[in-house]
């Protein structure tokens, strides 16, 4: 009987110990779970800001595209009124050259005409 008494308390005592051994890895799988749990909610977040971050990029992407775009086309038209200036400028130079020419003519003729008046004075 007390081999049996000793066998019950030994087998009491082990249960206990795998009592408490069940307690602490039931206290470990919980936290395990909370932990599990607060990492999936970060991978959701994290996953919700990847997406958002992609799609400022593909909105930058095609902020670019359309800057680039208007910039081939503000280039096109400076290269454009840039020849338009020049030939512009041209013209300019070929009027003021005639006016320079006319001009000198213009002082010839003053001077001939002066020259005959003052002959035509003394006549």
């Amino acid at each position: 009987m007390d081999r049996i008494r000793e066998k019950m308390k030994t087998l009491q005592t082990e249960a206990d110990t795998a009592q408490s051994e069940v307690e602490k890895l039931t206290t470990k799988i919980q936290e395990l779970e909370q932990d599990n749990q607060s990492k999936d909610e970060e991978i959701a977040t994290l996953s919700t800001r990847h997406q958002v971050l992609e799609e400022q990029v593909e909105e930058t992407e095609k902020l670019v595209r359309e800057v680039k775009r208007l910039f081939n086309e503000d280039d096109i038209q400076a290269g454009h009124y840039e020849r338009r200036a020049q030939a512009l400028q041209a013209d300019c130079d070929q009027w003021e050259a005639k006016y320079n020419d006319m001009a000198a003519k213009h002082a010839e003729l003053q001077k001939n005409l002066d020259s005959l008046l003052g002959e035509m004075g003394d006549v």
